[in-house]
């Protein structure tokens, strides 16, 4: 029987359109994160080098990432060119005689690209025009007539500076744990110490003198087997003798099969007293219904004696006992009766 569903490519397409929904949000949340759909303004900036600047490093405004760079190229006016994008969340603070520093550091620590807004808020700059360097005459210039903004930096040495403080501590107190450990192993190894250490150590001596004496014992043993090996490398000495064609061992099994027909009578003996046994089995095993029957009949036999007994003893003519047996007289007189 077949069954049928009204609607079903009805169904089905809904379905798959809501699959494809589910599809394209996916894609639009990727795509958002990404910053797929968002728009960058492209600008550009002219470094007297290019050291220290690479494509895809970070420009940030005051610590935040607000651009990234594209591409840095050299000219034929042998300047660097370098082009960046800033984010179109960030457009509304890119104003007028803004300017671009690269900040470096000789420890190698810190550095990329900062951006400096301007002094006074302005329209956007125009897109793909030339936002100067901090260095360059120009930026020289804003920088000069306090057209720029720029915040007080902290000295990445200075920092660090400071931070040597606690370092220092750290490590003094790890120096100050380091000799109280080789204190302690000093201790272990003179024997004056305690603590798991140093009784692994006296376990260890013990181990050495039950060693020492197993190897004692093993030299003996030793000994004894290069004795009997010197035994058996003399040719007059008692092994030879003993295996020798006239030795004793030969002498006792050269006797014309005598020892030979012993042990097989022996085990032929052995084998008729194993048949008798086995026989004797077979007839027990035979037996053994005829025994039961047996030993239940004189069970059944005991019980009805004990029912016998336990009558007489409720016979009330019987309270007084059985009387004693009278001893009859006979005329017969016998020929042992008379002297001699």
């Amino acid at each position: 029987m077949k069954f049928r569903i009204r609607f079903v490519n009805q169904v089905v397409g809904v379905f798959l359109i809501v699959a494809l929904g589910f599809l394209l949000a996916i894609l639009i949340s990727i795509g958002s994160n990404q910053r797929w759909f968002a728009r960058n303004y492209r600008y550009y900036t002219v470094l007297p080098s290019a050291s220290g600047v690479s494509t895809g490093m970070a420009i940030t405004f005051k610590g935040f990432q607000v651009g990234r760079v594209t591409d840095v190229r050299l000219t034929d006016d042998s300047e660097v060119h370098v082009h960046f994008f800033l984010q179109d969340t960030f457009i509304d603070r890119v104003w007028e005689n803004s300017v671009i520093q690269r900040v470096t550091n000789p420890l190698g620590i810190g550095g990329g690209l900062v951006f400096h807004q301007g002094a006074e808020p302005s329209d956007p700059i125009e897109e793909e025009s030339l936002i100067p360097s901090i260095h360059s005459p120009i930026g020289r210039d804003l920088v000069r007539r306090n057209l720029v903004r720029i915040p007080d930096q902290e000295d990445t040495i200075s920092q660090i500076i400071e931070q040597l403080g606690p370092i220092l501590a750290n490590v003094e107190e790890v120096s100050e744990s380091l000799v109280v450990v080789i204190e302690g192993i000093a201790a272990t190894f003179d024997g004056s110490g305690e603590g798991p250490i140093q009784d692994l150590l006296n376990q260890t001596n013990r181990l050495l003198v039950e060693a020492e004496s197993l190897i004692v014992n093993a030299a003996l043993i030793s000994d004894n087997v290069a004795a009997m090996t010197t035994e058996f490398r003399d040719p007059t000495g008692i092994v030879p003798r003993l295996i020798d064609p006239s030795g004793s061992i030969a002498t006792f099994l050269d006797d014309e099969d005598a020892l030979f027909l012993q042990v097989e009578a022996i085990l032929l003996g052995l084998n008729q007293s194993i048949a008798e046994v086995q026989e004797f089995a077979e007839f027990i095993n035979a037996t053994s219904p005829q025994l039961m029957t047996i030993l239940e009949e004189g069970r059944e036999a005991l019980g009805a004696g004990q029912d016998v007994m336990e009558g007489l003893r409720n016979n009330p003519l019987l309270r007084g006992g059985i009387p004693a047996r009278r001893e009859q007289p006979t005329t017969v007189r016998s020929f042992r009766d008379d002297g001699f």
